[in-house]
């Protein structure tokens, strides 16, 4: 999350709420996709088929014959690549449901209820999740007394020594914490004043993540809090320094460290004074796009005396280590204002882009870097063997990033969605929210 005081994002008690849905269906019919362009990850294959049976991917190439009663996809004009991840995001709600309709067939939440994370994470090991997207979680982030994670309404625990830092990871993974979020950020480029963990505790806490061989990401504001948590051994940074640009020694410094980061440009744009409403213009977008992500594009932080954190410095910042070779990942930190679950990862893409990655660059940010970053070896690639999750879209986003948005069909573990009746749901949700908010009739005169 961006380092802000403000109005609570979501109510207290939606944290920790999430509707489940049954699957569609149970049965994956055997698919070819026959001379389509794929993007596998990381590179482009022109014109290639690609075969897949049961939940798998099974064959690349040319002359693949299907076995009988496949579906025979003409790829022709069109693109396959891996089911995106979101390598950033606060899930609550149907927020998986919202991400899978986009594409996003992963979610790696960073600071959410526990138990709801522990409750999805359940139904996956049951396989009841093929209408939404798989969800990996941080579960409590660690932070100190009174600092950013602890604004939201409901208490959390928090770290005050570096003594107590294995118990308290420890008490995460008990949880059910997939990895570890570590807070190293005072809010002072935000115009804030906020305890912190200091050194010590900060580099306590990686280690003791590293000691149980779990990965320590790292909420940072500041250019000179990045240098901190990556001296510190930080597996990767969950933000761009957004107050003074990184150069290239300090890429260096980072890819030298074997780090990653993921940027989170468009909440950094939304927290700066930027916009990200042209989403909603976009009728890719916002035919799928719920009334609460429409309104949300629209919305914007509010601002603080003495803020020194400028989008430039960000999109600097992540231009340098595209060069160094750093691995970038994709991650939008919905919901917050100008964020949303699922279609706001498109408008990430199109702000790596803008930030200098090429279209082939961005498209692994939210596919191979993000899987191999976080050790998701099954998804983010399309490889035989590899899980068939998939994104089918018209055109190609290896030369025009948009293209991702016009989306033909999803596939999670070789099911396809049901989009239609998606579709139906939202635009019902529209017309709800328009009822409600029209004016009453007016009573006639006596």
């Amino acid at each position: 999350m961006i380092l802000r005081r403000v109005t609570k994002l979501l109510p207290s008690v939606a944290i920790s709420v999430l509707f489940f849905f049954c699957a569609r269906d149970t049965f994956a019919q055997a698919v070819l996709f026959q001379d389509v362009r794929v993007f596998d990850g990381l590179n482009v294959l022109p014109s290639t088929s690609v075969l897949v049976e049961g939940e798998r991917i099974t064959k690349i190439g040319h002359g693949i014959t299907p076995p009988p009663g496949a579906e025979i996809i003409d790829g022709t004009g069109k693109t396959l690549l891996p089911g995106l991840i979101d390598a950033h995001a606060h899930v609550f709600g149907v927020a998986l449901e919202d991400a899978i309709e986009a594409g996003v067939t992963t979610v790696l939440d960073m600071f959410t209820d526990p138990n709801m994370a522990a409750a999805v994470r359940k139904q996956q090991e049951d396989g009841k999740m093929l209408d939404r997207a798989d969800l990996y979680s941080a579960g409590i982030l660690v932070t100190a007394p009174g600092g950013h994670g602890t604004e939201y309404g409901f208490p959390i625990p928090t770290l005050s020594d570096p003594d107590s830092a294995q118990s308290f990871v420890d008490a995460r993974l008990t949880e059910g914490s997939d990895y570890i979020k570590i807070v190293y950020d005072n809010g002072h480029i935000w115009g804030l004043n906020l305890p912190t963990l200091n050194k010590a505790e900060l580099k306590a806490v990686i280690d003791a993540a590293h000691k149980r061989d779990r990965l320590a990401v790292i909420h940072i504001g500041s250019l000179e809090e990045a240098r901190d948590a990556i001296e510190a051994g930080a597996d990767g940074l969950m933000h761009a320094p957004a107050d003074i640009a990184g150069d290239a020694a300090f890429a260096k410094f980072v890819r030298e460290h074997h780090a990653f980061v993921c940027p989170t440009l468009s909440v950094i744009l939304s927290a700066t004074g930027g916009s990200n409403a042209s989403m909603i213009s976009d009728t890719n977008i916002s035919a799928y796009a719920s009334p609460f992500a429409i309104k949300n594009f629209q919305r914007s932080f509010p601002t603080h005396p003495g803020e020194t954190a400028n989008f430039a410095a960000a999109q600097a910042t992540t231009k340098a280590l595209q060069l160094a070779h750093v691995p970038i990942l994709a991650g939008t930190d919905a919901p917050n204002p100008g964020t949303a679950f699922g279609v706001g990862l498109h408008r990430e893409l199109e702000l790596l882009v803008g930030a200098g990655l090429t279209p082939p660059h961005a498209l692994a940010a939210a596919t191979g870097n993000a899987a191999d970053a976080f050790h998701l070896h099954d998804r983010g690639h399309i490889c035989a063997g590899c899980r068939a999750d998939l994104l089918l879209v018209s055109g190609d986003p290896t030369t025009d990033i948009k293209a991702t948005r016009n989306i033909l069909a999803v596939w999670k573990r070789g099911h396809k969605l049901d989009r239609t009746a998606y579709l139906a749901k939202i635009a019902q949700e529209h017309e709800n929210t328009l009822k409600a908010s029209a004016p009453a009739p007016t009573q006639p005169k006596e």
